[in-house]
């Protein structure tokens, strides 16, 4: 992951690869336990909602390294919204305790 400091209280994502990567901290301190995660699309921003039962579906969170920083493989998602897969993108996202989620704010404003 990188070293790039978050702006103002927001969390740094990295989107690459069709994966949405996300530090250990930063998910451990906002969602932990969660296993899996529902993607959408409000306008412009991504929302990433966790998912309380691995039945209802949605997007597994793999842990990717031994430092416990995790990745959202979703090419579908990100394919079906225009998001280049060959890029390397940097999100800031903010925990929104009113979907108990992160919110990254116009993710899809230049697709």
């Amino acid at each position: 992951m990188s070293n790039i400091a978050p702006k103002s209280g927001a969390l740094h994502l990295r989107l690459h690869r069709d994966h949405l990567y996300i530090e250990a901290a930063v998910f451990d301190a906002h969602m932990p336990q969660v296993r899996s995660v529902a993607l959408v699309r409000e306008s412009d921003d991504l929302l990433i909602l966790p998912i309380v039962t691995a039945e209802a579906g949605g997007f597994l969170v793999k842990q990717v390294n031994a430092r416990g920083d995790r990745a959202i493989h979703a090419a579908d998602f990100f394919r079906l919204n225009s998001i280049d897969e060959t890029q390397d993108i940097h999100v800031e996202a903010w925990p929104r305790a009113l979907i108990a989620g992160f919110v990254a704010q116009d993710l899809f404003a230049n697709t």
